[in-house]
């Protein structure tokens, strides 16, 4: 040992602790590979299936409403504007008075023409007593036959003057009562456009206001000229009543409305289409409803007007919560469980919306829900209140478990934990 060289002992050594540090670190990695850590549960999501919902196809258009009768009022008596009858904006009832001209100068003339056929109706009087005095003495010859027919023809030119001064007086009375201007209709009327103590009149009619009927009213739309083409030939089928008979039906709604609450009746078609813009104009009568605390009308001419026509039969078609949809590259698809809860990817072709909540129907716990019994830990029913529910027209069935929450975490060709909520619609709907 003592002839050794040193050198050679501590390599030996550095080359034993290498070994050492050699087998740590196989032995750690093999202790690492046997302790991989355990898979995670698939993630909990929430399914339901299709229910089948009586679904109908619209057309939508846009409108305008209108009044169906509109009144100018006009003075059609000169004169000086003596009272204002009416608030303006209010509604008005036919035949409540609205202006008062001074009637001064057309009471003189009624009186005028009455004195005028007083006047005439003596004289008439007085000469068809000489004519029947003539008609008995022109038999005795006392009277010649020509003073006889003079006599006649006197008396006629005086019943003939008597009857003008009767029309006279009855024009006379009827300028007089266009001195009180009264409402022709039931309406709202606008502001007053002459004030008082101006002369109106004068020369021509002078527009005083303007009154406008409130119910019901018209909303007009223009149609497309193919949705024209499609109507006549459901007309011509015997799929469809014609526009005249009153009764297709139309469904309105204003821009403060939510969908079209209000329901009416086409009552008329143009007869041609207009060649500048390819349609044709509708119209439809919509009821007015009052509304508190005035009772005033809610809708207005003038206002702008969703419309939609229902096209052809009603269908039964599958209904999801609309939350349920995503949109990719290849349109609007959902997530659907195959065997063993695998989530897949299934394309779908929307239909109309069937129903979109209001904050009534959630303070009231109405509308479409998602229910699952005795789901929360405390054992209790778990009620969702859906926000808007969607009809599919291709790609589900009945049948099928649509993912409706948690679709963050599902992804396509991987299982996934179901949890089974049933859809339920309204009382007031029907699945068929």
């Amino acid at each position: 040992m003592l002839g050794v060289n040193p050198l050679i002992i501590i390599c030996r050594h550095l080359f034993a602790m290498g070994l050492l540090l050699g087998s740590s670190i196989c032995l750690v990695g093999c202790d690492q590979k046997k302790m991989a850590p355990p898979a995670f549960p698939p993630p909990v999501v929430s399914i339901t299936k299709p229910v089948l919902y009586t679904v109908q196809n619209y057309h939508e258009y846009n409108g305008n409403l209108d009044a169906i009768e509109t009144v100018h009022i006009q003075a059609r008596v000169k004169g000086f504007l003596n009272e204002i009858a009416f608030i303006e904006g209010e509604e008005v009832k036919k035949g409540a008075l609205l202006f008062k001209i001074d009637p001064r100068e057309h009471s003189a003339a009624v009186k005028r023409t009455e004195a005028d056929l007083r006047k005439a109706t003596t004289e008439f009087e007085r000469y068809r007593s000489e004519a029947d005095r003539g008609s008995r003495l022109v038999g005795t010859r006392a009277v010649g036959t020509e003073d006889f027919e003079q006599r006649v023809a006197v008396r006629d030119t005086a019943a003939a003057t008597m009857l003008q001064a009767q029309a006279a007086l009855e024009g006379a009375k009827l300028q007089l009562s266009f001195a009180e201007i009264h409402s022709p209709i039931n309406g709202q009327i606008g502001r007053a456009l002459v004030t008082r103590g101006n002369l109106v009149g004068q020369n021509e009619p002078t527009l005083l206001t303007t009154i406008v009927s409130m119910d019901p009213l018209f909303v007009y739309f223009d149609i497309p000229e193919r949705d024209l083409v499609e109507f006549q030939r459901a007309r011509h089928a015997g799929k469809q009543a014609d526009v005249l008979s009153g009764s297709l039906p139309l469904e309105v709604g204003v821009t403060s409305d939510e969908g079209y609450p209000h329901a009416g009746k086409i009552d008329f078609r143009e007869n041609k289409v207009d060649i500048g813009t390819g349609t044709v104009r509708m119209r439809g009568r919509i009821p007015n409803p009052r509304i508190p605390p005035g009772n005033t009308h809610l809708l207005y001419p003038g206002l702008y007007a969703r419309v939609r026509v229902p096209s052809g039969d009603p269908r039964s078609l599958p209904a999801i919560p609309e939350d349920a949809l995503m949109t990719g590259q290849e349109g609007r698809f959902v997530y659907v469980l195959g065997e063993g809860d695998v989530v897949q990817k299934r394309t779908v072709q929307v239909g109309p919306q069937i129903y979109k909540g209001t904050p009534a129907d959630t303070a009231k716990s109405q509308g479409w829900t998602l229910f699952a019994p005795a789901t929360t830990p405390e054992g209790k029913d778990q009620v969702v209140q859906l926000p808007a529910v969607i009809s599919i027209e291709s790609g589900l069935t009945v049948n099928d478990r649509v993912v409706v929450n948690g679709l963050t975490k599902a992804r396509p060709g991987t299982p996934v934990a179901p949890l089974a909520f049933e859809l339920k619609q309204p009382a007031s709907a029907g699945a068929k």
